[in-house]
């Protein structure tokens, strides 16, 4: 079917164009409005252009106006399956509820959903008119999958993505950890960490550790294999969930947990700690939305890191 005959059956979308050009929906709406500050190459900036001219693209001018005037609503994706254990479900619960505070605040109202991390589950939002979408803890080709859905800005939250046509805020968790060895006085240390989604994130975490000293927690009894294994050895645990489920087996003394969950009046006396504070988080979060709905991109970094605020005996 010739491209005269397509469009007049059904009008060309940005969507069209991203799909047959191999890039987001806002890359196609970047290269068409001639946003010069997006680091979009030459060669996809053309090609762009040039399957524009071939399907007949007309820009809609009233969705163009709408763009421009705020819907003041923004989404938060959690990137989740079905069947989390509760310690996983309850993750990123503090974050999110931070984040959409700060939003409600700032005059925006927010949708949170869920989606899996193999299957895409985002009606909820993809029909609505976002000024912007932020997006938890996803892995690479995961993130793709769900971006190209979109043409709002987004940020993405705890995760690595080697893209710099999207920016990102991340929590150092492997400078926790250090600091949580350090707490404990002694290099020969255990990881117990919460399963994350994010590959690199995981890499970059367990990156001080021999393989056979990190624990991915799934289930109790594993861990308690796990613990009885390394008896007498200290360990490091990411995060409160995951120290309060090792407390029974092990000396308070021996243990260190990274708290990310705001929960760290859940911990057994005498566990030392780590935290990060979850209003930080959020607050750098909103900085990079509030700047690419701006567009102030010449400004803005690829990667903001967020420390810990500080450090606690217990």
């Amino acid at each position: 079917m010739g491209a005269e005959l397509r469009n007049f059956m059904r009008k060309v979308t940005l969507k069209d164009i991203a799909r047959e050009a191999g890039v987001s929906p806002a890359t196609v709406s970047y290269v068409l409005n001639k946003d010069e500050r997006q680091k979009i190459s030459k060669e996809t900036r053309q090609r762009i252009l040039d399957i524009a001219r071939r399907l007949q693209y007309v820009p809609n001018l009233t969705a163009r106006s709408l763009a421009q005037s705020r819907s003041k609503l923004t989404g938060i994706v959690i990137v989740q399956e079905d069947n989390e254990p509760p310690w996983k479900a309850q993750m990123h619960y503090d974050l999110v509820f931070e984040l959409q505070k700060l939003l409600n605040e700032r005059g925006y109202d927010v949708i949170v959903t869920r989606t899996g991390t193999s299957e895409v589950q985002l009606d909820i939002i993809v029909k609505r008119n976002l000024d912007a979408l932020f997006i938890l803890d996803v892995e690479e080709e995961g993130f793709f999958n769900i971006s190209r859905k979109f043409t709002a800005p987004i940020v993405i939250i705890d995760s690595y993505i080697d893209d710099t046509m999207f920016h990102k805020t991340a929590v150092d968790y492997a400078g926790a950890v250090r600091q949580a060895q350090e707490l404990l006085g002694e290099k020969d240390s255990f990881l117990v960490t919460l399963p994350m989604n994010n590959r690199e994130m995981m890499r970059r975490m367990t990156a001080s550790f021999s393989a056979e000293r990190v624990h991915v927690l799934r289930d109790q009894e594993q861990l308690a294999a796990f613990l009885k294994q390394h008896q007498g050895t200290p360990g490091v645990f990411l995060n409160e969930w995951a120290a309060c489920m090792a407390a029974p087996y092990m000396k308070v003394e021996q243990m260190a947990a990274v708290v990310t969950s705001g929960a760290a009046a859940l911990l057994p006396p005498g566990v030392r700690q780590v935290a990060f504070d979850n209003r930080k988080r959020a607050a750098a979060a909103a900085a990079v939305m509030e700047q690419l709905l701006r567009q102030v991109y010449e400004e803005m970094e690829d990667y903001i890191i967020v420390s810990p605020e500080g450090q606690a005996q217990g």
